[in-house]
C-alpha cells in the first residue's frame, strides 16, 4: 500500500499527460491501488492546489477529474497563446445559452417564445462554438431540440448543471449579462422585460417544476 504523498505526484503526472478527464477507477487501476486511496490522495492534492502560489487546480467533472489552469490566469495565457484566447460572447448569445442550460432539452421555437425574438442565428452560433448540441431525439412536434455540452461546463467552470441553481451561481456564470444590464439601468435593478428577466423567468419556472415533482 502506497502512502498518499507517494501517490500525489504520480496522479499529477497522469492528469497532466491526459487531454481529458480521468476516472478514479482508471487511476486506481493504473496505480494498482484501491479507489479509496486514490480519492484520499486527490482530496489532499486538491487542497494543495488551492494555495495562491499555484496556477493550476483540480476539477471534478461528471466523467472524471482533470487538472486545469485557474480562471484568473485566462488573460495571461491568451497573451502567450492567442489561439486559445476565448472569443467574447454577446449578451444575446449568453441569454440564449442560459435558457438552454436551464430548460434543456429545448427547441428553437421555445427559445423564440421566451426571448420574444427570432433566435435561430444565435442558436447556430452557439452550436458552431460547440457550447450546445442537438439532442439525439426530436421534440414532440418532431423539431430539433438543444442541450448544453461538456465544453459548456468546462468553459464556465461547472462540475454539473446543478451548480446553476446554487445561490448566486447564475449571476457569477453569466456575470457580463447581469452586470451589463445593471449598468444600463444606471445602478437600478434590471427590468423583468430585459435579458436577466428572461433568464430569471426560466429559472423560476424550472425550479418550480422541480419542487412540484418531489
Amino acid at each position: 500500500m502506497e502512502e498518499t504523498w507517494e501517490l500525489k505526484p504520480k496522479i499529477e503526472a497522469l492528469l497532466i499527460a491526459s487531454d481529458r478527464p480521468v476516472t478514479i477507477q482508471a487511476l486506481a487501476q493504473c496505480l494498482s491501488v484501491g479507489e479509496v486511496e486514490v480519492d484520499a490522495a486527490l482530496q489532499e492534492f486538491e487542497a494543495d492546489l488551492l494555495s495562491a502560489d499555484r496556477g493550476i487546480q483540480l476539477r471534478r467533472r461528471p466523467h472524471g477529474v482533470r487538472i486545469e489552469t485557474k480562471p484568473q490566469f485566462a488573460d495571461l495565457i491568451g497573451r502567450l497563446l492567442p489561439e486559445r484566447k476565448a472569443k467574447p460572447i454577446t449578451s444575446q448569445a449568453l441569454e440564449t445559452l442560459a435558457i438552454v442550460a436551464l430548460k434543456q432539452p429545448v427547441s428553437t421555437g421555445d427559445i423564440n417564445a421566451i426571448r420574444g425574438i427570432e433566435s435561430a442565428g444565435t442558436v447556430q452560433t452557439l452550436r458552431n462554438r460547440k457550447l450546445i448540441a442537438r439532442s439525439p431525439r426530436l421534440g414532440p412536434r418532431r423539431e430539433r431540440i438543444w442541450r448544453t455540452t461538456q465544453l459548456f461546463l468546462d468553459t464556465f467552470g461547472l462540475a454539473s448543471l446543478d451548480e446553476l441553481y446554487k445561490e448566486g451561481r447564475m449571476e457569477e456564470v453569466f456575470a457580463s449579462v447581469y452586470s451589463g444590464e445593471l449598468s444600463a439601468e444606471a445602478g437600478t435593478a434590471p427590468s423583468n422585460n430585459g435579458v436577466t428577466g428572461h433568464i430569471e423567468q426560466v429559472r423560476q419556472e424550472v425550479g418550480g417544476q422541480a419542487r412540484n415533482s418531489r
